[in-house]
């Protein structure tokens, strides 16, 4: 058996950053790999195509009031906003000489991951995060697959 690979990661990409902590990042990944089958006289290509955005922002000082025993406190921290968005395609093709050409495995992907994120002192943070992922595959032995998670994740350091 003989094989080739080729990877792009990222074949292009941009990273940009504003004075106003505004991070945008937006990359595009491209993969092959051919293998070769001396025994079958077969070639096994699987290729992937990935393509990705982050949008990020934070806000200084951000007020967060809140009560606690009759009073009213006013928390001024970091709350930062990350959006990322990936779209993905693969897929594998079974090339025969004397044969037609075969799709035999690939999905589509669409990943969608929204989180904010407050830091209350430096021990302590709270994080609301979003996923939604969603696989429709390329062969008909295979099911589209979608999942949502959602939640608050609390963390606590205790190291100094």
């Amino acid at each position: 058996q003989v094989s080739i690979t080729e990877s792009f990661s990222p074949l292009i990409g941009i990273n940009l950053s504003t004075k106003k902590r505004m991070n945008i990042n937006v990359e595009y990944r491209t993969e092959r790999s051919l293998a070769l089958n001396m025994s079958n006289a077969q070639i096994t290509e699987l290729t992937r195509n990935d393509f990705s955005l982050t949008f990020g922002y934070t806000k200084a000082k951000f007020k967060l009031p809140f009560r606690s025993q009759g009073k009213t406190i006013t928390l001024q921290n970091d709350l930062s906003f990350k959006m990322q968005m990936s779209i993905g395609d693969n897929k594998t093709v079974q090339r025969k000489i004397e044969d037609s050409n075969t799709i035999t495995n690939g999905t589509r992907s669409f990943q969608l991951r929204p989180t904010i994120d407050y830091v209350v002192d430096e021990k302590l943070s709270v994080q609301v995060y979003f996923e939604r992922n969603v696989n429709d595959p390329r062969v008909s032995a295979s099911f589209k697959r979608a999942t949502t998670a959602f939640g608050t994740r609390i963390r606590f350091s205790l190291s100094q």
